[in-house]
Protein backbone atom coordinates (compact mmCIF):
# COMPACT_ATOMS: atom_id res chain seq x y z
CA UNK A 1 0.00 0.00 0.00
CA UNK A 2 2.75 2.07 1.00
CA UNK A 3 4.59 1.86 -2.61
CA UNK A 4 1.02 2.71 -4.07
CA UNK A 5 0.70 5.81 -2.20
CA UNK A 6 4.13 7.21 -3.60
CA UNK A 7 3.39 7.20 -7.17
CA UNK A 8 -0.09 8.96 -6.41
CA UNK A 9 1.49 11.48 -4.47
CA UNK A 10 4.13 12.04 -7.12
CA UNK A 11 0.78 11.98 -9.58
CA UNK A 12 -1.02 14.92 -8.11
CA UNK A 13 1.97 16.54 -7.32
CA UNK A 14 2.94 16.87 -11.10
CA UNK A 15 -1.14 17.36 -12.08
CA UNK A 16 -0.87 20.67 -10.00
CA UNK A 17 2.28 21.84 -11.64
CA UNK A 18 0.67 21.25 -14.97
CA UNK A 19 -3.15 22.43 -14.57
CA UNK A 20 -1.97 26.18 -13.05
CA UNK A 21 1.58 26.00 -11.85
CA UNK A 22 -0.03 26.58 -8.35
CA UNK A 23 -2.53 28.73 -8.95
CA UNK A 24 -1.62 30.52 -11.80
CA UNK A 25 -4.91 31.97 -13.85
CA UNK A 26 -5.65 30.76 -17.21
CA UNK A 27 -6.59 33.29 -19.74
CA UNK A 28 -10.43 32.46 -19.73
CA UNK A 29 -10.22 32.85 -15.81
CA UNK A 30 -9.03 36.60 -16.41
CA UNK A 31 -11.60 36.86 -19.15
CA UNK A 32 -14.25 35.53 -16.31
CA UNK A 33 -13.08 37.65 -14.06
CA UNK A 34 -12.92 40.91 -16.31
CA UNK A 35 -16.67 39.97 -16.71
CA UNK A 36 -17.02 39.76 -12.88
CA UNK A 37 -15.73 42.87 -12.72
CA UNK A 38 -17.83 44.71 -14.98
CA UNK A 39 -21.10 43.32 -13.63
CA UNK A 40 -20.12 44.51 -10.20
CA UNK A 41 -18.66 47.43 -10.33
CA UNK A 42 -20.38 50.24 -9.90
CA UNK A 43 -18.49 52.89 -11.62
CA UNK A 44 -15.14 54.82 -12.26
CA UNK A 45 -13.07 57.74 -12.64
CA UNK A 46 -10.11 57.79 -15.51
CA UNK A 47 -7.43 60.02 -16.55
CA UNK A 48 -5.59 59.26 -19.67
CA UNK A 49 -3.88 60.66 -22.54
CA UNK A 50 -5.13 59.87 -25.70
CA UNK A 51 -3.09 60.13 -29.61
CA UNK A 52 -4.94 60.29 -32.77
CA UNK A 53 -2.77 59.76 -35.66
CA UNK A 54 -5.07 61.30 -38.08
CA UNK A 55 -2.89 63.27 -40.38
CA UNK A 56 0.90 64.12 -40.60
CA UNK A 57 0.32 65.74 -37.07
CA UNK A 58 -0.80 63.69 -34.39
CA UNK A 59 -3.54 65.12 -32.37
CA UNK A 60 -3.52 64.82 -28.79
CA UNK A 61 -6.36 64.55 -25.62
CA UNK A 62 -5.99 65.41 -22.04
CA UNK A 63 -9.36 62.70 -21.54
CA UNK A 64 -10.84 62.06 -17.95
CA UNK A 65 -14.30 59.81 -18.03
CA UNK A 66 -15.93 59.35 -14.79
CA UNK A 67 -18.85 56.85 -15.22
CA UNK A 68 -21.50 56.35 -12.49
CA UNK A 69 -23.47 52.57 -13.46
CA UNK A 70 -25.90 52.64 -14.91
CA UNK A 71 -26.03 55.05 -17.37
CA UNK A 72 -24.69 58.88 -16.19
CA UNK A 73 -21.19 59.53 -18.33
CA UNK A 74 -18.74 62.59 -18.20
CA UNK A 75 -16.11 62.44 -20.84
CA UNK A 76 -13.94 65.60 -20.76
CA UNK A 77 -11.46 65.79 -23.41
CA UNK A 78 -8.83 68.95 -23.78
CA UNK A 79 -6.98 68.92 -27.14
CA UNK A 80 -3.32 70.03 -26.45
CA UNK A 81 -2.92 71.81 -29.38
CA UNK A 82 -6.25 74.11 -29.11
CA UNK A 83 -6.07 74.14 -25.27
CA UNK A 84 -10.17 74.08 -25.29
CA UNK A 85 -12.16 71.29 -23.67
CA UNK A 86 -15.34 69.74 -25.04
CA UNK A 87 -17.51 67.70 -22.83
CA UNK A 88 -19.78 64.42 -24.20
CA UNK A 89 -22.33 64.29 -21.44
CA UNK A 90 -24.99 61.46 -20.62
CA UNK A 91 -27.79 61.68 -17.98
CA UNK A 92 -31.31 61.26 -17.51
CA UNK A 93 -31.92 64.11 -19.92
CA UNK A 94 -30.04 62.60 -23.06
CA UNK A 95 -26.79 62.72 -24.31
CA UNK A 96 -25.01 66.18 -24.94
CA UNK A 97 -22.06 67.67 -26.88
CA UNK A 98 -20.70 70.46 -24.41
CA UNK A 99 -18.89 73.04 -25.82
CA UNK A 100 -18.19 75.59 -22.65
CA UNK A 101 -15.85 78.29 -24.27
CA UNK A 102 -18.59 78.77 -26.34
CA UNK A 103 -21.60 78.50 -23.86
CA UNK A 104 -22.91 75.90 -26.87
CA UNK A 105 -24.24 72.37 -26.39
CA UNK A 106 -25.97 69.39 -29.16
CA UNK A 107 -28.35 67.84 -27.18
CA UNK A 108 -29.62 64.35 -29.23
CA UNK A 109 -31.40 61.04 -27.88
CA UNK A 110 -28.68 58.13 -28.17
CA UNK A 111 -27.50 54.79 -27.68
CA UNK A 112 -24.47 56.34 -26.84
CA UNK A 113 -22.02 54.72 -25.54
CA UNK A 114 -23.07 51.05 -26.14
CA UNK A 115 -23.80 51.10 -29.65
CA UNK A 116 -20.10 52.96 -30.60
CA UNK A 117 -18.33 53.32 -27.37
CA UNK A 118 -15.03 54.74 -27.63
CA UNK A 119 -10.96 53.14 -26.33
CA UNK A 120 -11.50 55.90 -23.55
CA UNK A 121 -13.87 53.73 -22.24
CA UNK A 122 -12.72 51.21 -19.59
CA UNK A 123 -16.19 49.26 -20.24
CA UNK A 124 -15.44 49.30 -24.73
CA UNK A 125 -11.65 47.93 -23.63
CA UNK A 126 -13.18 45.36 -21.64
CA UNK A 127 -16.20 44.34 -23.86
CA UNK A 128 -13.62 43.62 -26.85
CA UNK A 129 -11.39 40.96 -25.05
CA UNK A 130 -14.47 39.54 -23.77
CA UNK A 131 -16.55 39.44 -27.14
CA UNK A 132 -13.40 37.94 -29.19
CA UNK A 133 -13.38 34.56 -28.83
CA UNK A 134 -9.89 34.63 -31.01
CA UNK A 135 -8.78 36.34 -28.63
CA UNK A 136 -4.47 35.99 -27.54
CA UNK A 137 -2.72 36.49 -24.25
CA UNK A 138 0.49 37.22 -23.17
CA UNK A 139 2.15 38.72 -20.09
CA UNK A 140 4.56 41.61 -19.60
CA UNK A 141 6.36 41.62 -16.51
CA UNK A 142 2.92 41.48 -14.44
CA UNK A 143 0.28 43.08 -16.99
CA UNK A 144 -2.02 40.93 -19.03
CA UNK A 145 -1.74 42.01 -23.01
CA UNK A 146 -4.56 41.18 -24.95
CA UNK A 147 -4.75 40.70 -28.92
CA UNK A 148 -8.20 41.34 -30.21
CA UNK A 149 -10.31 42.55 -32.90
CA UNK A 150 -11.05 46.04 -33.46
CA UNK A 151 -14.50 47.00 -34.11
CA UNK A 152 -15.33 50.96 -34.26
CA UNK A 153 -17.82 51.93 -36.33
CA UNK A 154 -17.33 54.18 -39.20
CA UNK A 155 -13.56 53.21 -39.47
CA UNK A 156 -13.07 50.55 -41.05
CA UNK A 157 -9.46 50.87 -41.68
CA UNK A 158 -8.85 50.08 -37.45
CA UNK A 159 -8.88 46.34 -37.64
CA UNK A 160 -6.61 45.09 -34.56
CA UNK A 161 -6.07 46.40 -31.41
CA UNK A 162 -3.79 45.58 -27.88
CA UNK A 163 -4.85 45.88 -24.58
CA UNK A 164 -2.60 46.15 -21.30
CA UNK A 165 -4.24 45.16 -17.88
CA UNK A 166 -2.65 45.49 -14.72
CA UNK A 167 -3.07 42.54 -12.09
CA UNK A 168 -6.24 43.65 -10.62
CA UNK A 169 -7.58 44.46 -13.97
CA UNK A 170 -7.21 48.32 -14.36
CA UNK A 171 -6.43 49.78 -17.84
CA UNK A 172 -3.00 50.97 -18.25
CA UNK A 173 -2.78 51.35 -22.05
CA UNK A 174 -4.38 50.56 -25.48
CA UNK A 175 -3.08 50.99 -28.83
CA UNK A 176 -5.27 50.43 -32.28
CA UNK A 177 -4.01 49.60 -35.47
CA UNK A 178 -4.86 49.06 -39.22
CA UNK A 179 -4.14 45.99 -41.44
CA UNK A 180 -0.98 46.72 -41.26
CA UNK A 181 -0.19 46.45 -38.19
CA UNK A 182 0.75 50.71 -38.13
CA UNK A 183 -0.61 52.03 -34.41
CA UNK A 184 -3.16 54.89 -35.66
CA UNK A 185 -4.75 55.36 -31.91
CA UNK A 186 -3.32 55.02 -28.74
CA UNK A 187 -4.00 55.84 -25.14
CA UNK A 188 -2.30 55.47 -22.19
CA UNK A 189 -4.28 55.45 -18.87
CA UNK A 190 -2.42 57.34 -15.89
CA UNK A 191 -5.13 57.04 -13.12
CA UNK A 192 -7.98 54.53 -12.44
CA UNK A 193 -10.15 54.01 -9.72
CA UNK A 194 -12.82 51.49 -9.35
CA UNK A 195 -16.51 52.42 -7.68
CA UNK A 196 -15.18 56.39 -6.65
CA UNK A 197 -18.06 58.81 -4.93
CA UNK A 198 -19.57 61.75 -6.59
CA UNK A 199 -21.39 65.15 -5.87
CA UNK A 200 -25.00 65.08 -6.15
CA UNK A 201 -24.71 67.14 -9.33
CA UNK A 202 -21.45 65.97 -10.86
CA UNK A 203 -23.79 64.98 -14.24
CA UNK A 204 -25.72 68.05 -14.62
CA UNK A 205 -25.81 70.27 -17.56
CA UNK A 206 -25.54 73.47 -16.16
CA UNK A 207 -22.76 72.43 -13.71
CA UNK A 208 -20.68 71.36 -16.52
CA UNK A 209 -21.54 74.17 -18.49
CA UNK A 210 -20.37 76.54 -15.82
CA UNK A 211 -17.47 75.00 -14.06
CA UNK A 212 -15.68 74.19 -17.37
CA UNK A 213 -15.62 77.36 -18.64
CA UNK A 214 -13.79 78.86 -15.59
CA UNK A 215 -10.92 76.55 -16.68
CA UNK A 216 -10.40 77.78 -19.98
CA UNK A 217 -7.20 79.26 -20.97
CA UNK A 218 -8.25 83.17 -21.35
CA UNK A 219 -7.36 83.59 -25.32
CA UNK A 220 -10.13 81.42 -25.26
CA UNK A 221 -12.48 84.43 -24.88
CA UNK A 222 -10.94 86.04 -28.23
CA UNK A 223 -12.68 82.86 -30.19
CA UNK A 224 -15.95 82.76 -28.67
CA UNK A 225 -16.04 86.81 -29.44
CA UNK A 226 -17.36 86.32 -33.33
CA UNK A 227 -20.31 84.16 -32.77
CA UNK A 228 -22.38 86.44 -30.79
CA UNK A 229 -22.12 88.32 -34.21
CA UNK A 230 -24.00 86.41 -36.84
CA UNK A 231 -24.13 89.09 -39.46
CA UNK A 232 -20.07 89.61 -38.91
CA UNK A 233 -18.17 88.54 -42.02
CA UNK A 234 -15.43 85.12 -42.26
CA UNK A 235 -13.57 83.64 -44.50
CA UNK A 236 -14.60 80.40 -46.50
CA UNK A 237 -12.90 77.22 -45.15
CA UNK A 238 -13.17 74.57 -48.13
CA UNK A 239 -12.04 71.23 -47.19
CA UNK A 240 -8.35 69.39 -48.44
CA UNK A 241 -10.00 66.24 -48.53
CA UNK A 242 -12.56 64.70 -51.65
CA UNK A 243 -13.92 61.53 -52.24
CA UNK A 244 -12.22 60.09 -55.40
CA UNK A 245 -14.76 60.87 -58.27
CA UNK A 246 -16.13 63.89 -56.77
CA UNK A 247 -15.99 67.28 -57.90
CA UNK A 248 -16.50 71.07 -56.22
CA UNK A 249 -19.26 72.65 -57.83
CA UNK A 250 -20.25 76.07 -56.25
CA UNK A 251 -19.72 78.34 -53.42
CA UNK A 252 -22.89 79.99 -52.74
CA UNK A 253 -23.30 82.82 -49.59
CA UNK A 254 -27.18 82.25 -48.16
CA UNK A 255 -28.55 84.44 -45.52
CA UNK A 256 -31.15 83.05 -43.21
CA UNK A 257 -32.58 84.24 -40.70
CA UNK A 258 -30.65 87.36 -40.63
CA UNK A 259 -27.52 84.97 -40.52
CA UNK A 260 -24.85 84.92 -42.75
CA UNK A 261 -24.41 81.00 -44.35
CA UNK A 262 -21.72 79.97 -46.79
CA UNK A 263 -22.88 76.87 -49.10
CA UNK A 264 -20.32 74.48 -50.52
CA UNK A 265 -21.75 71.89 -53.52
CA UNK A 266 -19.81 68.27 -54.20
CA UNK A 267 -20.99 66.60 -57.23
CA UNK A 268 -19.79 63.29 -58.64
CA UNK A 269 -19.66 59.43 -56.96
CA UNK A 270 -21.47 61.38 -54.07
CA UNK A 271 -23.45 64.16 -53.79
CA UNK A 272 -23.27 66.34 -50.53
CA UNK A 273 -22.87 70.08 -49.05
CA UNK A 274 -21.10 71.57 -46.80
CA UNK A 275 -22.85 74.29 -44.68
CA UNK A 276 -20.68 76.98 -42.70
CA UNK A 277 -22.32 79.70 -40.47
CA UNK A 278 -21.81 81.12 -36.92
CA UNK A 279 -24.92 80.29 -35.33
CA UNK A 280 -25.99 82.33 -32.31
CA UNK A 281 -28.32 79.43 -30.87
CA UNK A 282 -26.89 78.16 -27.46
CA UNK A 283 -28.69 74.59 -27.84
CA UNK A 284 -29.16 72.53 -30.95
CA UNK A 285 -31.36 69.29 -30.37
CA UNK A 286 -31.24 66.51 -32.37
CA UNK A 287 -33.52 63.46 -32.69
CA UNK A 288 -31.38 60.99 -33.05
CA UNK A 289 -27.58 61.36 -33.03
CA UNK A 290 -23.66 60.05 -31.68
CA UNK A 291 -21.10 61.79 -31.08
CA UNK A 292 -18.21 61.03 -33.18
CA UNK A 293 -14.10 62.05 -32.40
CA UNK A 294 -12.79 63.80 -35.15
CA UNK A 295 -9.50 64.02 -33.97
CA UNK A 296 -9.66 67.98 -32.95
CA UNK A 297 -12.82 68.16 -32.19
CA UNK A 298 -15.91 66.07 -31.46
CA UNK A 299 -18.92 65.93 -34.21
CA UNK A 300 -22.40 65.18 -33.95
CA UNK A 301 -23.61 62.74 -36.90
CA UNK A 302 -27.59 62.13 -36.89
CA UNK A 303 -29.70 60.38 -39.43
CA UNK A 304 -33.14 61.27 -41.04
CA UNK A 305 -36.02 59.38 -41.54
CA UNK A 306 -34.84 59.35 -45.24
CA UNK A 307 -31.39 58.07 -44.61
CA UNK A 308 -29.92 61.48 -44.71
CA UNK A 309 -26.49 62.06 -42.48
CA UNK A 310 -25.92 65.18 -41.20
CA UNK A 311 -22.29 65.91 -39.65
CA UNK A 312 -21.97 69.03 -37.80
CA UNK A 313 -18.83 70.26 -35.62
CA UNK A 314 -17.42 73.42 -35.11
CA UNK A 315 -13.96 75.00 -35.28
CA UNK A 316 -13.06 78.72 -34.01
CA UNK A 317 -16.25 79.84 -33.88
CA UNK A 318 -17.84 78.51 -37.29
CA UNK A 319 -20.04 76.12 -37.19
CA UNK A 320 -20.03 73.01 -40.12
CA UNK A 321 -22.80 71.15 -41.13
CA UNK A 322 -22.08 68.18 -44.12
CA UNK A 323 -25.04 66.47 -44.95
CA UNK A 324 -25.33 64.58 -48.21
CA UNK A 325 -25.34 60.31 -49.41
CA UNK A 326 -21.15 60.62 -48.20
CA UNK A 327 -20.37 57.30 -45.88
CA UNK A 328 -19.67 57.93 -42.18
CA UNK A 329 -16.60 57.25 -42.58
CA UNK A 330 -16.25 59.91 -46.03
CA UNK A 331 -17.38 62.26 -44.10
CA UNK A 332 -14.78 62.11 -41.32
CA UNK A 333 -12.46 62.20 -43.89
CA UNK A 334 -13.92 65.77 -44.65
CA UNK A 335 -14.22 67.01 -41.51
CA UNK A 336 -10.54 66.07 -40.62
CA UNK A 337 -9.37 68.16 -43.37
CA UNK A 338 -10.81 71.45 -42.25
CA UNK A 339 -8.53 71.69 -39.76
CA UNK A 340 -5.72 73.95 -39.35
CA UNK A 341 -7.04 75.69 -42.61
CA UNK A 342 -7.26 79.62 -43.00
CA UNK A 343 -10.75 80.83 -44.74
CA UNK A 344 -10.55 82.16 -48.03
Amino acid sequence: MKRAALPLALLLVFSLLLGGCFGQKTPEDIVDDLGSTLDKMGGYKSQAVLTMQTSSTPMEYDVEVWYEKPTNYRVALTSKQRGITQIILRNNEGVFVLTPHLKKSFRFQSGWPENNGPLYLYETLARSIIDDTERKMNMDNKDYVFEVKANYSGNRSLTKQKIWLTEDLKPKRAEIMDSNLDTLVKINFTEFVFNPTFDQDAFDKDRNMTTSSMSVIPTMAQVSQPSQQPNSQFGVIVPTYMPEGVKQGDIEPVTRNGQKTIVLQYNGAYNYKLIESRPTEATVSYEQGMPVDLGFTIGVLTQTADNQRYLTWELDGVEFTLTGDLPEVEMVQVAQSTYGLGGK
